[in-house]
């Protein structure tokens, strides 16, 4: 046997340091392994993705199982229970996405399977939505967070070479929150600030606040939405004042972590917050 690649599946994740999807796996819908099987195709896990094969002794097999063309259905799952958390779009029950390469957008060396540069609201369908139908493992199982669909045609297989298979190219985006650190505790007696050590964020102190122990905090919220990343690369100083200079309390303050997003009201505006609470 000699396997070329068909097609390459990169899947793309804004919150991860090397810019690839983590602990996610790219299953094949019932009937697709069905399909998978009898034209001869491989689909196989990539450090990137997946890769589908093509079992070039068996190309006239495949070559018909795909005439005129032949749709695959992809399910991507993720085994981090904190995926939601660090993703967008967001997703609320019975939603998911939905992705095939009929339009596809080139991006540098891959085909881009939505028009804008990550997933988003267009990309969102519901679950009991007609063209899933068949597709969708039964009711009761946990929904995929996506669906890809793949057109395979027969002029696809026969023109195959291992110089022109295809890439295509999912990419999520990283949520983003504003970041409210609560600072308590006697080291914060003085008149206190939040540095960015690079000068970008800027952060406002808001009015001081009573938690439900009872202790009173200084609350400080950056001004504008902050990525969440597994390793981030924000560093926040914690400034001091005392007799007129400055001095640093904390050289690098603790940073927003995935799963810690809710809603609050920022200036009279509802919206996402990471709350992050001190006490020194």
């Amino acid at each position: 046997m000699s396997y070329l690649p068909l097609c390459h599946i990169v899947l793309q994740h804004q919150y991860f340091s090397d810019g690839l999807a983590q602990l996610v796996r790219l299953v094949p819908a019932a009937q697709t392994q069905r399909h998978l099987q009898n034209a001869q195709l491989l689909v196989k896990p990539t450090k990137q993705g997946a890769v589908l094969l093509l079992d070039t002794s068996r190309r006239d097999i495949a070559a018909a199982c795909c005439a005129p063309v032949l749709t695959l259905y992809f399910l991507l799952y993720s085994d981090d229970p904190q995926f939601g958390s660090y993703s967008l779009p967001v997703l609320e029950a019975q939603q998911l996405l939905y992705c095939d390469n009929r339009a596809p957008v080139p991006d540098d060396a891959a085909l881009r399977l939505h028009p804008q540069p990550e997933l988003g609201g267009a990309e969102v369908t519901a679950a009991d939505d007609a063209h899933l139908a068949g597709v969708l493992p039964p009711r009761g199982k946990p929904l995929p967070s996506l669906v890809l669909a793949l057109d395979i045609t027969a002029a696809q297989i026969q023109q195959l070479t291992p110089d022109n298979t295809r890439s295509y190219l999912l990419r999520f985006a990283c949520r983003q929150s504003v970041w409210r650190y609560y600072l308590c505790g006697s080291a914060f007696a003085q008149p206190l600030r939040i540095q960015d050590m690079t000068q970008q964020i800027r952060f406002i102190q808001q009015n001081d606040t009573r938690l439900a122990n009872g202790r009173v905090a200084q609350v400080f919220d950056s001004a504008q939405p902050l990525k969440l990343q597994q390793f981030s690369p924000y560093r926040f100083q914690l400034i001091t004042t005392a007799h007129g200079s400055e001095k640093i309390l904390i050289k690098r303050l603790p940073v927003a972590v995935a799963g810690q997003i809710d809603k609050a009201v920022v200036n009279g505006v509802a919206s996402n917050v990471s709350e992050i609470y001190l006490n020194y």
